[in-house]
């Protein structure tokens, strides 16, 4: 963890980042496994590079890796959100899904964030679990509900490949809900949250008013971002580019840009679509460009997409159907 963080510290600090920077986000795994002088090294590192006042820093944690002390001291080092990955309140389904925390060491860890001072906590839920039923979800959203949250996220639960889960289905050890019963659950999370006073303001995000995640908005508007570490992805407005995904050659000091992509504008307008209509407002009628605007009449026709105060945005239907709707402008 030294040696890494030291590399990481490195590129860093050779890092060009034009222009202010807004929103600073550690995830992509569990950050908080990393000792907490580590992790406040990192932070420290990123605002040396000009970035003094920032409006959301995120933190993402697992259940059962966060004690006060820790939380005082990251809160100490800017961080002013923690995102908590709970995925559901049954501890069957969490052993279920490979999870090593219970809901208790959850309900102990958001209680001392809440104690320290986070007034802005998401907390990641899955659906379409192994074993998982509609009532399950259900007293999972109430159970979220009841300790109110800032931010919500609700993803329907998308094996990886070659993960132990991924080998159970293929071997028929384990079987997921069936799609109807996944759309079910989507459906319940958007009645029951946006009935508890949540903002439904992207595909799978809910949020308190105030509360929609700066750093994932920017994402979806296409903001310019710079990620560090091993295998972190880019995106300077034009051009995507990855680290290394080796860590033998990362820790060698080697930041060179793989699989750089240099966006064309039909790229660039493909991914406005896309990326915009994941959005609840959608996209304004004057960005949409005016090669998709055949596209975009014909998912009107079929009540996937509609126009309305002046944005294109998905119906209900669209949202069961997003990714058929986003294939049509790729």
């Amino acid at each position: 963890m030294e040696q890494y963080v030291a590399t990481l510290l490195v590129e860093i600090e050779l890092a060009e980042i034009a222009g202010g920077i807004n929103t600073i986000y550690i995830g992509g795994g569990t950050p908080t496994a990393l000792p907490v002088d580590l992790l406040c090294r990192v932070l420290d590192a990123i605002r040396h590079c000009g970035a003094k006042t920032i409006p959301e820093t995120t933190v993402e944690a697992n259940p059962g890796t966060l004690t006060p002390d820790y939380l005082q001291a990251i809160k100490a080092h800017g961080v002013n959100r923690l995102s908590i990955g709970l995925q559901t309140t049954h501890d069957y389904l969490l052993k279920a899904i490979g999870r090593i925390h219970s809901y208790s060491d959850f309900l102990m860890n958001f209680r001392a964030a809440r104690d320290v001072g986070f007034s802005n906590i998401n907390v990641d839920l899955m659906f379409g679990l192994p074993g998982q039923t509609l009532q399950n979800w259900k007293d999972t959203l109430n159970d979220i509900i009841a300790i109110a949250p800032e931010h919500v996220s609700a993803y329907s639960l998308t094996p990886a490949e070659d993960t132990p889960l991924w080998h159970s289905l293929e071997i028929g050890g384990i079987t997921l809900p069936s799609d109807k019963a996944d759309r079910e659950m989507y459906h319940v999370a958007r009645e029951l949250l946006v009935g508890a006073g949540y903002i439904h303001y992207e595909l799978s995000n809910f949020a308190k008013p105030g509360f929609a995640s700066r750093h994932n908005v920017n994402c979806w508007q296409r903001v310019p971002y710079r990620a560090f570490g091993i295998g972190a992805s880019s995106f300077d407005g034009q051009r995507r580019w990855r680290n290394t995904n080796d860590l033998a050659k990362y820790l060698a000091h080697d930041f060179a840009p793989r699989d750089a992509e240099m966006l064309s504008p039909l790229d660039a307008q493909s991914e406005t679509m896309f990326l915009g209509l994941r959005l609840m407002q959608g996209v304004a009628e004057v960005d949409v460009p005016q090669v998709f605007m055949d596209e975009v009449e014909r998912q009107i026709k079929n009540d996937l997409l509609t126009r309305e105060g002046g944005y294109v945005r998905l119906t209900p239907r669209g949202m069961d159907l997003a990714n058929q709707v986003f294939e049509g402008f790729v």
